[in-house]
């Protein structure tokens, strides 16, 4: 199993929604008005902004875990092609998980 952590600006959370329902991922933790500092510069800190960060946790069987990040990769590279810029608020982390209780 692993665990799928992530980061993406609120404005571009539908898209991430619905690549999470195409990749068949129905249970994972979003956490709202995360704030922080990246290569995409510093989030908002206003409540639902559309500067703010989501953060999404989801403990899933490792091959989706690849499949999903791959979804994500190219939804991530399309974006950052057509905006002709080298960063795009959106990053995915993949650490071991396993599930003790």
């Amino acid at each position: 199993m692993k665990m799928l952590m992530i980061v993406f600006r609120e404005s571009i959370a539908e898209q991430i929604h619905a690549l999470m329902k195409e990749y068949e991922v129905t249970a994972f933790t979003e956490l709202h008005n995360v704030s922080g500092r990246g290569e995409t510069g510093p989030t908002l800190h206003f409540s639902l902004s559309a500067g703010a960060n989501r953060l999404i946790l989801a403990a899933i069987p490792e091959q989706m875990a690849y499949r999903v990040i791959e979804g994500l990769t190219q939804y991530r590279m399309e974006h950052m092609r057509q905006q002709a810029e080298d960063t795009f608020p959106l990053h995915v982390f993949i650490l071991p998980c396993e599930q003790v209780v």
